[in-house]
């Protein structure tokens, strides 16, 4: 019933929002308007519920993929992802990226993370024209993208030795919110292309949300994921290159 009822809301927010006019027509050609207005009816209606429910479940403490088949979802936006229209307004390669995770994502978390993040990439550049700025579901939108990416670095960067502490980071993510939004998409977007910046990265990536989240962690399991992270980075870095923040 909880499950339901998440992907139920996501689904009325959204819906609400389709066929709306395009907030900024003033400075669309006619052409441009009608291939937003289809990409939002075929690509971001139908699907974004079940994105930002798989959030939302996750911080109910509910496990997303035993509630939305994601194998069926990943196909389904993988074959509307190529669709004539849309490539003309990919404005950072996110579609690139997410047909090339089309396949792994739907076995592997991880990759489904990544999968996930380049959707609401290409969605979130769409949203942004039909949508006024103020607008609460562009706004979470946003970060839920933001939220991805985290979620998949620090996954990437604690999966050998403290993969607990990820689970408690994405259930808790309310908490390091703000940290977030200190923080421009475009580098959540690079660090996501290029394997060899997000591996320089990653560590002290990491290590800004898990300040974030310590400063909020109260419950043991939340202490206790804070403790594991600490444990990964002092084994794993020196003190020479700790402080080194590259962003």
């Amino acid at each position: 019933m909880e499950t339901e009822w998440v992907l139920g809301i996501a689904a009325g927010t959204i819906a609400a929002v389709s066929g709306m006019k395009m907030a900024n027509s003033r400075t669309k050609s006619k052409k441009q308007e009608r291939k937003e207005q289809v990409i939002m009816d075929e690509f971001i209606t139908p699907f974004l519920p079940e994105v930002m429910g798989f959030y939302h479940l996750e911080v109910l403490g509910k496990d997303p993929l035993s509630a939305v088949d994601r194998g069926k979802l990943v196909d389904k936006i993988y074959r509307q992802s190529l669709g004539d229209e849309y490539g003309g307004l990919d404005r950072h390669g996110a579609l690139g990226h997410l047909q090339e995770l089309a396949e792994p994502a739907k076995n592997n978390r991880q990759e489904l993370l990544q999968f996930l993040f380049w959707y609401l990439d290409f969605s979130n550049g769409i949203l942004k024209d039909m949508l006024e700025q103020s607008n609460p579901l562009l706004r979470e939108a946003r970060l839920l993208e933001k939220q991805f990416a985290v979620w998949f670095i620090c996954h990437e960067e604690l999966k050998v030795d403290a993969p607990d502490s990820v689970l408690e980071l994405i259930h808790h993510s309310s908490y390091f919110a703000g940290a977030l939004k200190e923080i421009e998409a475009g580098v959540f977007r690079e660090m996501m292309a290029d394997d060899e910046l997000r591996g320089e990265r990653r560590g002290n990536f990491s290590r800004i949300i898990f300040q974030a989240f310590e400063k909020e962690a109260e419950g043991e399991a939340e202490l206790k994921a804070v403790e594991q992270f600490r444990e990964h980075y002092n084994k794993r870095y020196t003190h020479r290159n700790k402080g080194q923040i590259r962003f």
